[in-house]
Protein backbone atom coordinates (compact mmCIF):
# COMPACT_ATOMS: atom_id res chain seq x y z
CA UNK A 1 0.00 0.00 0.00
CA UNK A 2 2.82 2.39 0.92
CA UNK A 3 4.60 1.68 -2.40
CA UNK A 4 1.36 2.23 -4.31
CA UNK A 5 0.81 5.58 -2.60
CA UNK A 6 4.39 6.63 -3.33
CA UNK A 7 4.01 5.65 -6.97
CA UNK A 8 0.70 7.51 -7.24
CA UNK A 9 2.24 10.57 -5.61
CA UNK A 10 5.20 10.38 -7.99
CA UNK A 11 2.92 9.98 -10.98
CA UNK A 12 0.78 12.91 -9.82
CA UNK A 13 3.85 15.14 -9.54
CA UNK A 14 5.15 13.88 -12.89
CA UNK A 15 1.76 14.37 -14.53
CA UNK A 16 1.65 17.96 -13.32
CA UNK A 17 4.89 18.65 -15.22
CA UNK A 18 3.74 16.85 -18.38
CA UNK A 19 1.75 19.84 -19.54
CA UNK A 20 5.01 21.17 -20.99
CA UNK A 21 6.19 17.77 -22.26
CA UNK A 22 5.33 17.08 -25.87
CA UNK A 23 3.74 13.88 -27.06
CA UNK A 24 0.59 11.86 -26.82
CA UNK A 25 -1.32 11.69 -23.55
CA UNK A 26 -1.64 8.78 -21.17
CA UNK A 27 -4.70 6.79 -22.21
CA UNK A 28 -4.30 7.58 -25.91
CA UNK A 29 -4.09 4.82 -28.48
CA UNK A 30 -0.45 4.44 -29.52
CA UNK A 31 -0.11 4.80 -33.29
CA UNK A 32 0.96 1.50 -34.80
CA UNK A 33 4.10 1.51 -36.89
CA UNK A 34 6.50 -0.71 -38.72
CA UNK A 35 10.17 0.31 -38.56
CA UNK A 36 13.46 -1.33 -39.46
CA UNK A 37 15.70 -2.68 -36.71
CA UNK A 38 19.49 -2.50 -36.87
CA UNK A 39 19.58 -5.66 -39.02
CA UNK A 40 17.09 -4.17 -41.50
CA UNK A 41 14.15 -6.37 -40.49
CA UNK A 42 10.66 -4.85 -40.21
CA UNK A 43 9.32 -4.63 -36.64
CA UNK A 44 5.80 -3.44 -35.84
CA UNK A 45 4.45 -2.09 -32.58
CA UNK A 46 1.60 -4.59 -32.88
CA UNK A 47 4.07 -7.49 -32.93
CA UNK A 48 5.97 -6.05 -29.96
CA UNK A 49 2.87 -5.62 -27.79
CA UNK A 50 1.58 -9.15 -28.45
CA UNK A 51 3.74 -10.38 -25.59
CA UNK A 52 2.83 -7.54 -23.20
CA UNK A 53 3.92 -4.05 -22.25
CA UNK A 54 6.57 -2.21 -24.24
CA UNK A 55 8.64 0.78 -23.15
CA UNK A 56 9.08 2.88 -26.27
CA UNK A 57 12.20 4.92 -25.58
CA UNK A 58 12.36 7.84 -27.99
CA UNK A 59 15.87 9.29 -28.08
CA UNK A 60 17.72 11.78 -30.27
CA UNK A 61 20.60 9.73 -31.72
CA UNK A 62 22.84 6.90 -30.57
CA UNK A 63 25.47 8.20 -32.99
CA UNK A 64 26.22 11.75 -31.84
CA UNK A 65 24.16 12.44 -28.67
CA UNK A 66 26.17 11.69 -25.50
CA UNK A 67 23.04 11.89 -23.32
CA UNK A 68 21.31 9.28 -25.50
CA UNK A 69 24.32 6.97 -25.33
CA UNK A 70 24.35 7.27 -21.54
CA UNK A 71 20.60 6.57 -21.35
CA UNK A 72 20.79 3.54 -23.63
CA UNK A 73 23.72 2.10 -21.68
CA UNK A 74 21.88 2.63 -18.38
CA UNK A 75 18.81 0.85 -19.76
CA UNK A 76 21.03 -2.00 -20.95
CA UNK A 77 22.65 -2.28 -17.51
CA UNK A 78 19.19 -2.60 -15.91
CA UNK A 79 17.56 -4.55 -18.74
CA UNK A 80 16.96 -7.73 -16.72
CA UNK A 81 15.24 -5.79 -13.93
CA UNK A 82 13.14 -3.83 -16.41
CA UNK A 83 12.08 -7.03 -18.17
CA UNK A 84 11.28 -8.67 -14.81
CA UNK A 85 8.83 -5.81 -14.21
CA UNK A 86 6.95 -6.98 -17.31
CA UNK A 87 8.21 -4.46 -19.86
CA UNK A 88 10.17 -4.95 -23.06
CA UNK A 89 12.49 -2.05 -23.96
CA UNK A 90 12.60 -0.75 -27.53
CA UNK A 91 14.48 2.35 -28.66
CA UNK A 92 13.26 4.63 -31.45
CA UNK A 93 15.26 7.37 -33.18
CA UNK A 94 15.76 8.94 -36.57
CA UNK A 95 19.09 7.09 -36.97
CA UNK A 96 19.49 4.87 -40.04
CA UNK A 97 19.51 1.08 -39.40
CA UNK A 98 23.27 0.90 -40.07
CA UNK A 99 23.88 3.75 -37.62
CA UNK A 100 21.74 2.04 -34.97
CA UNK A 101 23.54 -1.25 -35.57
CA UNK A 102 26.98 0.32 -35.25
CA UNK A 103 25.95 2.17 -32.09
CA UNK A 104 24.38 -0.96 -30.57
CA UNK A 105 27.60 -2.87 -31.18
CA UNK A 106 29.81 -0.12 -29.80
CA UNK A 107 27.60 0.50 -26.74
CA UNK A 108 26.72 -3.16 -26.05
CA UNK A 109 22.98 -2.65 -26.57
CA UNK A 110 20.98 -5.87 -26.99
CA UNK A 111 17.42 -4.50 -27.06
CA UNK A 112 15.98 -3.39 -30.40
CA UNK A 113 16.88 0.05 -31.75
CA UNK A 114 14.35 0.98 -34.41
CA UNK A 115 15.02 3.45 -37.21
CA UNK A 116 12.46 6.14 -37.95
CA UNK A 117 14.19 7.73 -40.92
CA UNK A 118 11.98 10.60 -42.00
CA UNK A 119 10.63 10.93 -38.42
CA UNK A 120 7.09 9.85 -39.35
CA UNK A 121 6.60 7.87 -36.13
CA UNK A 122 8.24 10.64 -34.12
CA UNK A 123 5.67 13.00 -35.67
CA UNK A 124 2.76 10.58 -35.05
CA UNK A 125 3.68 10.55 -31.35
CA UNK A 126 4.00 14.36 -31.30
CA UNK A 127 7.66 14.30 -30.33
CA UNK A 128 9.57 16.09 -33.12
CA UNK A 129 11.83 18.78 -31.71
CA UNK A 130 10.98 21.68 -34.02
CA UNK A 131 13.92 23.69 -32.71
CA UNK A 132 16.49 21.12 -33.86
CA UNK A 133 18.32 22.16 -37.02
CA UNK A 134 21.07 20.78 -39.25
CA UNK A 135 22.02 17.17 -38.57
CA UNK A 136 19.62 17.16 -35.61
CA UNK A 137 16.56 18.08 -37.74
CA UNK A 138 13.93 15.41 -37.17
CA UNK A 139 15.05 14.27 -33.72
CA UNK A 140 12.55 13.37 -31.04
CA UNK A 141 12.19 14.93 -27.65
CA UNK A 142 13.44 12.19 -25.29
CA UNK A 143 10.28 10.58 -23.91
CA UNK A 144 9.45 7.06 -22.71
CA UNK A 145 5.95 5.68 -23.30
CA UNK A 146 4.80 2.43 -21.75
CA UNK A 147 2.32 0.85 -24.14
CA UNK A 148 0.16 -2.07 -23.01
CA UNK A 149 -0.78 -5.20 -24.93
CA UNK A 150 -3.85 -3.46 -26.37
CA UNK A 151 -1.77 -0.61 -27.79
CA UNK A 152 -2.78 2.00 -25.22
CA UNK A 153 -0.29 4.40 -23.66
CA UNK A 154 -0.34 3.66 -19.92
CA UNK A 155 2.61 5.78 -18.77
CA UNK A 156 4.63 8.71 -20.09
CA UNK A 157 8.00 9.52 -18.59
CA UNK A 158 10.08 12.56 -19.44
CA UNK A 159 12.20 15.31 -17.97
CA UNK A 160 12.53 18.93 -18.92
CA UNK A 161 15.19 19.45 -21.56
CA UNK A 162 17.17 16.81 -23.42
CA UNK A 163 20.10 16.24 -21.06
CA UNK A 164 18.25 14.59 -18.18
CA UNK A 165 16.36 11.35 -18.92
CA UNK A 166 13.94 9.07 -17.09
CA UNK A 167 15.87 6.40 -15.21
CA UNK A 168 15.37 2.65 -15.28
CA UNK A 169 13.90 2.74 -11.77
CA UNK A 170 11.13 5.05 -13.01
CA UNK A 171 10.28 2.69 -15.86
CA UNK A 172 10.22 -0.24 -13.44
CA UNK A 173 8.04 1.65 -10.92
CA UNK A 174 5.61 2.75 -13.63
CA UNK A 175 5.38 -0.78 -15.04
CA UNK A 176 4.79 -2.31 -11.62
CA UNK A 177 2.16 0.33 -10.88
CA UNK A 178 0.26 -0.71 -14.01
CA UNK A 179 -0.08 -4.37 -13.05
Amino acid sequence: MKNTLLLLASLAVATATFAAVPGLAIGAKAPDFTLKNAAGADISLKSLTKSGQVALVFYRSADWCPFCKKQLQALQADLKNIEMSGVRVVGVSYDAPATSGAAAGKLGITFPLLSDMGSKVIDAYGLRNAEAKGKAAGVAHPVVFIVDGKGVIRAKLAREGYKDRPESAEIIAAAKGLK
